[in-house]
């Protein structure tokens, strides 16, 4: 749903003022809010750090709360961060009953994908929760879900009205409206992350190509490739492997990260380590954690991901292009798809720079 859909939708239907200077001042609050709010979320190359800051900011506007909280995921940690925060600062007592949040509140939360409320009066109110709440200095809070494409990822919270008053469904609409919009923020700069790396992909694969037409030297071409690779896919290391076929033997071409000692040193046999596997099969493969993959052969304990694809002359596969990630999981399907690509240009290299009359000698 696009950000006008979002403001369109919380300015009818159950939003609209129903009366009284409260409700009144509420409807002002929520229109000039979340206009700002959808106003910055569509104008072009806007920071997502400064949308979430927004975001917080407007929600603790809005519902007149003391503190409004942006709960988020992030790469590496197995729990939600505070991404954003409005108010006044709880963060150390956050810290300090991380668990029982993540127990009574984030894990209900993510199951339904429901908000909830959380007040002294409320009925049926979760005397757990109470006690937490009051650990907390909490006077009532409210909590609604950042949704993505497979469900709840993360929370927004707004806590303490600053006229105690209880807490209702009102706030919970108001405060989903803003969760949406960290949503929208998400989808926004992922969107703008794929089109950026789109474009730097293209970029790469015209300087190899210009290169294509301008260099003779193999040497320099693999080069060039491999540092592109590693380069544009986030990669520690990256190589580009010959295979002869006349020994069985793998040799690396060109490095990025891996040195001359381990150049000179590393020997693979065909279908031995990830590498060789890809050499004896021509297919490509990404392996998420090398750790779980016995055809993992180490050549640095540092590396967790790994990816390979074949450079094939033909049906005949000439080469290997190897690309490793200090973290698990630090190489995506959409980034082995581009590593597929660059093997056709290091294909196209190999008969470009006559290269293939020299290396067939060697298997004849």
């Amino acid at each position: 749903m696009s950000v006008l859909s979002f403001l369109f939708e919380a300015l009818r239907g159950d939003l609209r003022p129903r009366g009284g200077t409260r409700d009144v001042s509420l409807a002002a609050a929520l229109t000039s809010g979340l206009f700002e709010v959808s106003q910055a979320l569509s104008a072009p190359g806007v920071d997502v750090q400064r949308s979430f800051d927004l975001i917080t900011s407007a929600s603790a506007s809005i519902l007149r709360v003391e503190r409004c909280v942006l709960l988020l995921p992030e790469p590496g940690v197995d729990h939600l961060v505070i991404r954003s925060m409005a108010g006044i600062p709880r963060g150390r007592q956050f810290e300090k009953y991380r668990q029982e949040m993540i127990r009574r509140v984030i894990q209900p939360i993510f199951a339904s994908g429901e908000g909830i409320i959380i007040t002294e009066r409320r009925p049926g109110a979760d005397r757990g929760l109470l006690r937490l709440m009051r650990r907390l200095d909490v006077k009532g809070f409210v909590a609604a879900p950042v949704k993505g494409s497979a469900g709840a990822i993360g929370l927004v919270v707004a806590a303490t009205p600053l006229d105690r008053r209880d807490l209702d469904d009102e706030d919970l609409k108001l405060l989903s409206a803003m969760a949406n919009f960290a949503s929208v923020a998400l989808e926004n700069a992922a969107l703008v992350a794929r089109l950026d790396k789109k474009a730097r992909k293209l970029a790469a694969i015209f300087d190899i190509s210009k290169a294509l037409n301008e260099e003779s030297d193999h040497s320099v071409l693999f080069q060039l490739i491999i540092d592109r690779a590693t380069g544009l896919l986030g990669a520690s290391s990256g190589s580009i492997i010959r295979v002869d076929h006349s020994t069985g033997l793998l040799f690396i071409e060109a490095e990025r990260g891996l040195g001359q000692t381990v150049k000179s040193a590393i020997r693979l046999r065909i279908g031995e380590g990830i590498t060789g596997w890809v050499a004896r099969e021509g297919l490509p493969l990404l392996v998420p954690d090398v750790r779980d993959d016995p055809r993992y052969v180490e050549a640095s304990p540092m590396v967790m991901c790994e990816m390979a694809v074949p450079v094939k002359w033909g049906s005949e596969v000439m080469g290997v292009i190897n690309l490793d990630h200090h973290q698990a999981g630090g190489f995506m399907e959409e980034d082995l798809e581009m590593l597929i690509a660059f093997g056709h240009v290091a294909g196209v290299a190999l008969r470009n720079a006559n290269v293939l009359r020299d290396w067939t000698r060697k298997i004849d």
